[in-house]
């Protein structure tokens, strides 16, 4: 057996055999480590196993994961083993402790993204800009995010022209700093804003005031302070901001954190519901942009659908389709949809929430045609808010796909529903609101990390006007790039007039 430092954190172990109990529990009383363990390599289970463990919803633990694979031409068993990290400077035990600056306050001004560049980069053209605010910003007081879409975002369900968020930045007793966004679309998450600006002010006081404990414990009691679908979305933001922070802590960017399945995702992108002529130059230059998947908004106007995906086949052939009708059909028009799309020769990669979220059997009933008829998946989206309404959509068979959405359910209830999800063999889709690189920088990390998602769809940042996101992930058409050296890389600047900069 050999054991190696790689560092203050990491530690390696590879063995001839596969470890027994007894060896285990050495380690355990000699080390300061929480064992897990499984007997696969690269199982479905492992990953999602070991995070609902890392954030406390089985137990609090960074774990140890047995990869057994060849080495040489030799079968040998390698164990990874994330020692408890010191997450304060002031604790040693695993625990993490939070200053009395929770989170910062005011509203967010930021300069507009240059004229020059289609994609969200790093700004290296800037000098670096410090993680940290030369005056203090006001205790557990959390701040709005307003920006303007370069267009305004039509769906069947609402029509939006800017990003009414909310952010939140978590700092440790350390100095590690976290950042988070809560979104805010009314007709898809329960909260609007000053309701998710009060909710996370709560949550942001809760934390400065609570002793030092272990990240599960910590994400329990924000769950507990922001309980349900009700706070989902101000609750993720909290979570993201938690998450970053520890991850900044330790040193390891977020996809590492997740799994470390790939560092980089595709995405696809949006087309609003516009007119055929506003949808052929949109799909143009999306095409030139390197987009091979187009997510088309449909639901309000059947006929109308229809001739938009006519304009857009014109200019970009080759592009797959995604449909998302947000609640918009019938059943009965949904399959029309596709009936009529079927006779154009065009077959979409999938269709999102064709009906309303409450109609269990018209979701069904679009689901079975689809897939008999046309080999259609269909996904469930505003249908699936909560581990249970995934359990119901699992055991009844009323999608084939379930889209995760943090804002929706949390990251902790995230993670639920993909490991449900995985374990009876449903596909998994990652979307977001309307978001700014915060929060859409956590979503990717999270896919990449797991590898597990069949349908990427993290494109709304592409849609604003202004990007007040510095740092974070690299964007080149479709490919985002998560090349950030811990935690997801993305922060905010407020001005001089609101004490930072």
């Amino acid at each position: 057996m050999t054991l190696v430092a790689i560092s203050s954190l990491w530690w390696w172990l590879q063995l001839d055999d596969a470890p027994s109990v007894d060896m285990i529990c050495g380690l355990r009383g000699r080390l300061p480590l929480v064992i897990y363990s499984s007997a696969e390599r690269n199982s479905e289970m492992l990953k999602s196993d070991l995070l609902l463990s890392l954030f406390g919803v089985q137990r609090f633990s960074l774990g140890v994961k047995f990869e057994h694979g060849q080495a040489q031409g030799n079968a040998c068993t390698q164990v990874v083993v994330w020692m408890r990290s010191s997450l304060s400077r002031r604790r040693q035990d695993g625990r993490i402790a939070f200053c009395e600056r929770v989170s910062s306050a005011s509203s967010v001004t930021h300069a507009p993204r240059p004229a020059s560049s289609s994609s969200f980069h790093a700004r290296s053209s800037r000098p670096p800009r410090p993680l940290q605010p030369r005056r203090s910003p006001p205790a557990s007081t959390p701040f709005s995010v307003d920006v303007p879409l370069a267009a305004p975002f039509t769906i069947a369900s609402s029509r939006l022209d800017a990003v009414s968020n909310v952010a939140v930045r978590v700092e440790l007793s350390s100095g590690a700093v976290g950042w988070g966004e809560a979104p805010v679309l009314p007709s898809v998450a329960a909260e609007d804003q000053p309701a998710a600006l009060a909710a996370v002010a709560r949550a942001c006081a809760l934390l400065a005031a609570a002793p030092a404990a272990p990240l599960g414990a910590v994400l329990r009691d924000v769950a507990d302070a922001l309980p349900g679908h009700a706070f989902a979305s101000a609750r993720a933001g909290v979570e993201m901001a938690v998450i970053d922070a520890v991850a900044n802590s330790i040193r390891i960017p977020l996809w590492r954190l997740f799994g470390g399945a790939s560092n980089s995702v595709t995405t696809d992108i949006t087309i609003p519901i516009v007119t055929p002529n506003e949808a052929a130059q949109l799909a143009a230059k999306y095409r030139g942009q390197g987009f091979e998947t187009l997510k088309l908004k449909v639901g309000k106007n059947l006929n109308s659908d229809i001739e938009v995906l006519k304009a857009i086949r014109l200019v970009h052939p080759d592009c797959s389709f995604i449909l998302d009708a947000n609640e918009g059909y019938t059943a009965n028009q949904a399959v029309e949809v596709l009936d009529r799309l079927n006779e154009m020769g065009v077959t979409p990669v999938l269709f999102e929430q064709p009906v309303h979220r409450d109609d269990w059997e018209g979701l069904r009933d679009v689901s079975v045609a689809a897939m008999e008829r046309y080999r259609v998946a269909v996904a469930a989206d505003e249908s699936c808010r909560s581990l249970l309404d995934a359990q119901k959509i699992i055991h009844g068979n009323l999608a084939h796909v379930i889209n995760i959405k943090l804002a929706k359910m949390g990251v902790l209830g995230a993670l639920e529903v993909i490991d449900a999800a995985r374990k009876a063999g449903i596909a998994l889709m990652i979307g977001g609101m309307v978001e700014t690189r915060i929060a859409m920088g956590f979503a990717g990390h999270l896919a990449a990390g797991l590898g597990c998602f069949s349908f990427i769809d993290l494109d709304t940042p592409l849609l604003l006007s202004e990007d007040p996101v510095y740092g974070g992930y690299e964007a080149s058409g479709p490919l985002y790039k998560f090349t950030n050296a811990r935690g997801h890389g993305g922060f905010l600047h407020l001005d001089n007039n609101n004490g930072w900069k």
